[in-house]
Order: C-alpha cells, then structure tokens, then sequence
C-alpha cells in the first residue's frame, strides 16, 4: 500500500523531473526561462507556460530528491487505486492550482518560483483520504497516521504562507493542498476509483464524470432550496394558524 513498485505515472514524472534537472545544469538559462513568475504570466507578457513547467524544476538536488521520494511514497499507491490517466489529472490540477495560488500574494509576483511542492501537497491530501489510518513513520522513527500527519501539513502550509520565511513559496503548497482537498471533497475525484472494479476499467470518469456528477448535486440543491421557499411563501399565506 505504501511506496511499493513504481507505477507507470509515478515513474513517467520522476523521470521527466530528473532529465528537467540536468538540463538546469547544461543549460544556464533554462530555470529562467520555465519557472513561474507571476508577472510574466499576466496579459502583458502572457507566458502561460510558466504556470505548468514550473512543477518540473527544482533549486537543487535535495529540493528534486526529496520532492520525488514524496510522490514515490504517497504517489504510487494513489495511482494504484485510480488509474495512470486519473493520476495525471488529478496531480496536474494540484500543481496548477499551487501557481494560481501564486498570484494572491503580492510580494511573489516578480518571484522565480520552481518546484514539484504544489503537485505534491495535493497527492498527501488524496493519500490521507484513501488511506487515512495508514501509518507513517515520522522522522523515521514516530509511527503517525495518515490524516493526522497530512492535517499537520496543512497548517504549517497556512501558517507559513501568512507568516512563513522568504524564499520559500509556502502559498503555492497551500495552493495544493486546497485544490486537492476541493476535487476530493466537492468535485468527487477519488469517488469512481472506489466501484472502479465493479465497473470494469480505470474510467476517464475518476475526475471528468464526478465534475457532471457535482453540477448534478448543486442543481438538486438549488431545485430544492426553491422548492423550499415557494412552501414557505404558502404556508405563510395561510396565517400563523395554520396547519399542514
């Protein structure tokens, strides 16, 4: 269940993020030509790539390596539940959701901002939903379940982007976090993973069809949050007497 053989998505990034690393060294400005700055990203420079290829560079090996043994970690037995396509989905949305979290803070507007982090956030959140008494030893050492140890991460994320240290970009991980913890929670996406072999196959439905599931359940709520209110306005029609 945890960490385990490497799993076709898992591998595919660790991969890419590598070979992205060496080309940091052979090339000088490679890092400054894909990392997310905000300020390149907006209409009057418009470099939409930045908000994607930012994920696959890193400040240095111990930034790629220990990002990679996270997604190793927590990474292979998510895509193991999902399938390699909703993996994908689901780690992409993560780490776009880190970079538009970027532009809420002023200050790293002008900022070079790299790293796997945003992505990695969200895969510790759908971790700690699929798995969440699983045990993980903290320091090596301190056994420490899932959901707990996930939560703690999240409010060092918060804590941090508020009051956290420069030169780290700790709102791009609240950023991660958040959006990973929205597509689990509101748009479902861990949901079809659960019947997936009831249904026969690993779905592209894991993430698109649980998005037509959630505007199914808003529309159900808005019907009967009207439904409710025309009653009211009836019943009160009635006089404070009345009986129904």
């Amino acid at each position: 269940m945890f960490g385990g053989p490497l799993t076709p998505a898992v591998k595919n990034l660790i991969l890419a993020n590598v070979v992205v690393w060496v080309l940091q060294q052979l090339i000088a400005p490679f890092t400054h030509w894909f990392t997310l700055v905000p300020a390149e990203v907006l209409p009057w420079h418009f470099q939409l790539w930045r908000i994607f290829t930012y994920m696959f560079l890193h400040a240095g090996f111990g930034h790629l390596f220990f990002n990679m043994f996270g997604l190793f970690m927590f990474g292979c037995s998510i895509e193991r539940t999902w399938g390699t396509r909703s993996f994908y989905r689901y780690y992409f949305l993560c780490g776009l959701g880190g970079a538009l979290f970027a532009f809420l803070s002023f200050p790293l507007w002008h900022a070079s901002i790299l790293g796997a982090s945003g992505a990695l956030y969200g895969i510790l959140v759908a971790f700690a939903v699929l798995f969440p008494r699983q045990q993980i030893l903290l320091f090596f050492a301190f056994p420490v379940e899932a959901r707990v140890l996930v939560a703690v991460y999240g409010i060092f994320a918060l804590w941090s982007s508020i009051s956290g240290p420069e030169g780290i970009a700790h709102i791009v991980h609240l950023g991660g976090f958040v959006t990973g913890y929205v597509l689990l929670r509101w748009v479902g996406a861990a949901r079809g993973s659960r019947f997936r072999g009831r249904r026969g196959g690993g779905g592209r439905g894991d993430v698109v069809g649980s998005v037509k599931d959630a505007y199914r359940r808003w529309r159900m709520k808005r019907l009967r949050k009207k439904f409710e209110s025309y009653y009211e306005k009836r019943s009160g029609g009635d006089g404070p007497g009345a009986i129904h």
